[in-house]
C-alpha cells in the first residue's frame, strides 16, 4: 500500500485524467513523523492562558488577530481512548487545525455519547473522563474547543413530556419551560464540571473558547412552518398562550387588533384556472384538459380521471421517483398574476397511505423562480382541504401552479383546485384577545397578521437565545465566546444579533433519501461540481448573513463523498472565505468513530479523516485561510436590512417575501447579486440608514469564477501567498489568461501555498496540492454515479493522480519531475507516475532541489 509520497520540486498547477489508469492508491498516515516536511504548530493553551476575545469583528487572543480552522468531531470521536488521543491531537495540530467542535455528545448513550445507558438521565464517568482527558491533549497541541451543548438529546422523553412532532426537540425546546430548564441544567452539569486533567473547569478553561446553545435550531429553520402548523396539542396550546399574550400587550382590545388586521380583508375573486375540477371527456380517461403531468429522468407516473371516497377526483398514480421530488409535477401554467397582489389557492386532497406533498406558484419559464407560493403538507387516506395565501413577487404571463409529486410513489387524489385573487382574512369571526382563541396561523391572514405572527416568533427565539446566553455567562461564569445556533434568514439574524459571533451552515450536494431517512442502501448524490453552478452556490448566500462589527464563522460544511467533485470543498470554501475577511471554518466531520483512525477507506458521506480529497487538502487551507494566504477583497460594503425605527417590521417583510435567503434580500435592499461577491466583502447590518462602502488600501485578494455556454465551471483565487484553481481543464486555462496548461481531463481542483509567509515568487518551500476524483477501490457505483448503496468498496482509497504543465518561480536540472524552459519561461510538467497528491518545492541558497 502506498503511503501519501511528497515530492520534492517545482510550483505547478495540476489536473486529473479520468482514466481508470490514472487512478493510484493515496493513504494518508495516521502519524506524521514530527520532521515531516509539511506540518503545522500552535503554542499550548494552558489553563493560565487569555481567552479568545471578539473585538472588532473578528477574533482576537490578546492583540494577535485569530482565524480558527478545523473540523468537527462527531458522536463517538469525542471519546478516544487514552492511548489514541495524544495522536489525535497531534495529526490534527500538524496539519494546520487549530480547533474542534464536540458535536452530537449528547445525542446517543455511551459508547457512542455522554449519557449512561443504565441511568439515562446521567452522563457515563467514562465518557466524560475520556473527554476531559481529550480536551487536554487537544490544548497541549493548541487547539481549541467549540463545545456544543443542545445536539440531539430529546429532553421531553426524558420528562415524560409528549412526544414533538421535530427531531430532537427541536423548535419546541425555544419556548417550552420544562425544555429550557432542561437545557439548562445539562449546561450546569456540563459546565462547572471540573477537568482533573486541566484543574479547571469547562467554563473556566481558555481551551474550551466558545460554546454553541442550541444545533440548527430556529423557529425559521427549513421545516418550521411545516411543524409550526402541525404542532402536537401539548406544544401548541403553549406557543398560542404566548402568542395570545404578545397580542394583547401589543394591541391591549380587539377592538384595536381588529381595526389593525381587517383593514386589508378582500373577499375571493374569479378562479384562474381552467378545469379546475378536473374533469376528463370520459374517465377514466389520461387526458385531463388545461394541466399537465410533468416527468422527468426515468420517473413515472400518470394521472386519471376518476373517483375517490365516491368524490369525482384525479387520480395521480406513481411508479417510480428518484429521489429529487421535482422530477414528477402536476401543473397548469400561463396562468397571469400582477406583483404585490395578494391570491389564494386551495384544493382537497387525500393520500393512499400518509405521505408528503409540495404545492407552489412560480414561473413557467426560465428562471423558474418561485413567486411567491411554496408549501409542504402532510396527505393521508382521508380527504383533507387546503388554503393557502401568497402574494405574488412580480409580474408574470406565464406563471405555473404545481403539485411537485416526487417524493415517494404513494398515490395522490386532487379535485376542487382554486386560484384566485383576493381572499385576505383578518381577524376572524369569534376570535378574541379575551378568549385567548387566536391560533398563529390563520386562514388566508392579512399581511399585517402575519407580519405580527414573524414578530412574535422573533421577539419569542431571540428572548431565548439571549436568556441562555444570559445564564452560561452570569449564572454560570463562562467566559468562552457564546453563539445560539445558526443564521436562517433575515428575523433568525435577528435572533442571533447579541451573541458573540455569527454562525452558519451549508452543504453542497447533501445525500438525499427518496424512500426512508437515512437508509444506507437508498441514497443519491447528484454529481454536479458547484464550480459549475456558481448562481446556486453556498458560498454566496452564506456570506450576506455575516453581522457587521460580529465575527463570522461556519462550523459545518462539506461536499460529501462519494461526489467526483468533492475535492473543490476545501480550496474553494477556504479561498473565498479568506477573501470575505470571515473568522473560523469547520469541516463536517473528522470522523463519526473512535476505533477507525487508521482507516485507508472512504468511511462515509462527511468523514474526512481518511479521505485525501478532503484530508489531503487541509495544510493548503491553513495557510489560505488561517494565515490569510489569500487576503480580503479590496471593497467592503455594509448592507442595510431595515429602516431605522422599522427594525422588526421591515425583517419581518424581508423574510416574509425571501424566506431565508438572505442573497436576496441583499439584491432587493441593494441590488447586490453573487458576482459582486467576488470584489467586494459584505456583511449585513439591521437598521442603519444606508449602507456604508469603504476601501482597502492593503494587497488584497482577486477572485474569478466563470461559466461556458456548455456548463462547464471554473474558480480562480490569488493572493501573495496562495493561489487556487478548481474546475474543467479549458476553464482553468481561460480563468489564469492561459497560465495553467492542463492536458485532461474534466475536473480538478489546486491549490498552491507557500509555507514559510514569504510571496511564492520569492519563498523557500511552497507546497501544491492537486486532485481530481477520490474513490475506494471497486466502489459499486451506479450507471450514473449517483449512488454507491452499501457497495462503498475496499481499501486502499484512490486519487486520480494528474497531468499539467505549469508554470513555476525558479527552475533546477535534479529534480524528480522535470522542469522545462518554453519561450523564456520555467515550466513543470507532471503526470500520474508520479502517484501523488502532494509536491513540495524548497530552496537553498542555489536553485530548488
Amino acid at each position: 500500500m502506498r503511503r501519501a509520497p511528497c515530492l520534492v520540486l517545482g510550483l505547478v498547477f495540476i489536473c486529473p485524467f479520468l482514466r481508470a489508469d490514472d487512478f493510484v492508491p493515496f493513504v494518508i498516515p495516521t502519524e506524521s513523523a514530527p520532521d515531516a516536511p509539511v506540518s503545522f504548530s500552535s503554542p499550548p493553551i494552558p489553563p493560565s492562558a487569555d481567552r479568545l476575545q471578539a473585538a472588532d469583528g473578528h477574533f482576537f487572543h490578546q492583540d494577535r488577530r485569530v482565524r480558527l480552522w478545523g473540523v468537527n468531531l462527531s458522536f463517538a470521536a469525542n471519546f478516544p481512548d487514552k492511548k489514541d488521543a495524544p495522536l489525535v491531537a497531534r495529526r490534527l495540530a500538524r496539519a494546520g487545525v487549530n480547533t474542534v467542535r464536540c458535536h452530537h455528545m449528547d445525542t446517543a448513550d455511551w459508547p457512542r455519547g455522554l449519557w449512561d445507558p443504565r441511568n439515562p438521565t446521567h452522563i457515563h464517568p467514562e465518557a466524560l473522563d475520556r473527554l476531559d482527558f481529550f480536551i487536554n491533549e487537544l490544548a497541549k497541541a493548541g487547539i481549541y474547543i467549540d463545545l456544543n451543548l443542545h445536539v440531539g438529546r430529546a429532553h421531553s422523553h426524558h420528562l415524560g413530556l409528549p412526544t414533538p412532532n421535530t427531531s430532537y426537540d427541536k423548535i419546541v425546546n425555544l419556548f417550552t419551560p420544562a425544555l429550557i430548564d432542561a437545557q439548562k441544567d445539562f449546561a450546569r452539569t456540563i459546565l462547572n464540571h471540573r477537568n482533573p486533567y486541566r484543574g479547571v473547569t469547562y467554563a473556566q478553561d481558555p481551551a474550551v473558547a466558545i460554546v454553541e446553545i442550541t444545533n440548527e435550531n430556529s423557529l425559521f429553520m427549513w421545516s418550521a412552518d411545516r411543524d409550526l402548523r402541525e404542532l402536537p396539542d401539548h406544544y401548541a396550546g403553549l406557543l398560542q398562550g404566548l402568542f395570545c399574550d404578545w397580542l394583547a400587550r401589543r394591541y391591549r382590545t380587539t377592538d384595536a387588533l381588529a381595526a389593525a388586521w381587517n383593514a386589508h380583508a378582500e373577499p375571493l375573486g374569479e378562479n384562474l384556472l381552467r378545469n379546475p375540477d378536473l374533469h376528463a371527456p370520459a374517465p377514466p380517461a389520461t387526458n385531463i384538459e388545461g394541466w399537465t403531468l410533468e416527468q422527468h429522468g426515468d420517473c413515472r407516473a400518470r394521472v386519471l380521471a376518476s373517483s375517490y371516497k365516491d368524490r369525482p377526483a384525479a387520480r395521480i398514480q406513481i411508479a417510480r421517483v428518484d429521489g429529487t421530488d421535482w422530477h414528477i409535477q402536476f401543473h397548469q401554467r400561463d396562468l397571469a398574476l400582477k406583483k404585490d397582489r395578494y391570491y389564494t389557492v386551495s384544493f382537497d386532497a387525500a393520500a393512499d397511505a400518509p405521505r408528503a406533498l409540495h404545492v407552489n406558484v412560480g414561473m413557467a419559464h426560465e428562471p423558474w423562480s418561485n413567486l411567491g407560493l411554496s408549501q409542504s403538507l402532510r396527505l393521508g387516506p382521508e380527504w383533507r382541504s387546503f388554503r393557502f395565501g401568497f402574494v405574488a413577487r412580480s409580474d408574470d404571463d406565464n406563471a405555473r401552479l404545481s403539485f411537485v409529486l416526487g417524493a415517494d410513489t404513494t398515490t395522490i387524489h386532487l379535485a376542487n383546485v382554486r386560484l384566485q385573487p383576493g381572499g385576505q382574512i383578518g381577524l376572524a369571526e369569534g376570535e378574541s384577545l379575551e378568549k385567548r382563541n387566536i391560533p398563529l396561523f390563520g386562514d388566508n391572514e392579512v399581511a399585517q397578521r402575519r407580519r405580527d405572527r414573524m414578530i412574535f416568533l422573533a421577539e419569542t427565539e431571540k428572548a431565548f437565545f439571549d436568556g441562555m446566553r444570559r445564564f452560561i455567562r452570569d449564572d454560570l461564569g463562562c467566559r468562552a465566546l457564546i453563539t445560539g445556533t445558526i443564521v436562517f434568514g433575515p428575523l433568525g439574524l435577528y435572533g442571533q444579533s447579541d451573541m458573540d459571533f455569527i454562525d452558519s451552515h451549508a452543504y453542497w450536494q447533501h445525500p438525499r433519501f427518496p424512500n426512508r431517512p437515512w437508509d444506507s442502501n437508498d441514497w443519491l448524490i447528484d454529481q454536479r461540481p458547484m464550480v459549475n453552478h456558481p448562481q446556486q452556490a453556498t458560498l454566496f448566500r452564506m456570506a450576506c448573513e455575516r453581522l457587521a462589527d460580529k465575527p463570522f464563522t461556519v462550523t459545518e460544511y462539506n461536499h460529501p463523498a462519494p461526489l467526483d467533485s468533492q475535492a473543490e470543498c476545501v480550496p474553494l470554501l477556504t479561498a473565498f472565505a479568506a477573501a470575505q475577511d470571515w473568522d473560523g471554518l469547520w469541516i463536517y466531520s473528522y470522523s463519526h468513530n473512535n476505533n477507525a483512525w487508521g482507516a485507508d477507506t472512504l468511511q462515509s458521506f462527511f468523514d474526512i479523516h481518511s479521505n485525501p480529497a478532503k484530508w489531503g487538502f487541509f495544510p493548503a487551507g491553513a495557510v489560505i485561510f488561517r494565515e490569510a494566504g489569500i487576503p480580503p477583497l479590496p471593497r467592503v460594503r455594509r448592507v442595510a436590512l431595515a429602516r431605522p425605527g422599522h427594525l422588526l417590521p421591515d425583517l419581518a417583510d424581508l423574510h416574509l417575501r425571501h424566506d431565508r435567503n438572505l442573497l436576496a434580500a441583499f439584491e432587493q435592499r441593494e441590488n447586490i447579486r453573487w458576482n459582486d461577491l467576488l470584489t467586494t466583502c459584505v456583511a449585513a447590518v439591521l437598521d442603519r440608514p444606508t449602507a456604508v462602502r469603504t476601501e482597502r488600501n492593503a494587497s488584497s485578494a482577486r477572485l474569478h469564477w466563470i461559466t461556458s455556454d456548455a456548463g462547464e465551471g471554473a474558480f480562480a483565487a490569488f493572493g501573495p501567498q496562495a493561489t487556487v484553481a478548481v474546475g474543467s481543464p479549458d476553464q482553468i486555462r481561460a480563468v489564469s489568461e492561459g497560465d495553467q496548461t492542463v492536458h485532461s481531463p474534466s475536473f480538478a481542483a489546486i491549490a498552491t501555498v507557500s509555507l514559510d509567509g514569504r510571496p511564492w515568487t520569492d519563498t523557500r518551500r511552497l507546497l501544491v496540492i492537486a486532485c481530481g476524483r477520490c474513490e475506494n477501490t471497486d466502489m459499486g457505483f451506479s450507471d450514473d454515479r449517483r449512488t454507491v448503496g452499501r457497495r462503498w468498496g475496499t481499501g486502499p482509497v484512490r486519487i486520480e493522480a494528474v497531468t499539467a504543465e505549469l508554470p513555476v518561480p525558479d527552475g533546477g536540472r535534479d529534480l524528480a519531475v522535470p522542469v522545462h524552459n518554453v519561450q523564456g519561461r520555467n515550466r513543470l510538467r507532471i503526470t500520474p507516475a508520479h502517484k501523488t497528491l502532494w509536491y513540495l518545492l524548497e530552496k537553498n541558497d542555489g536553485p530548488i532541489r
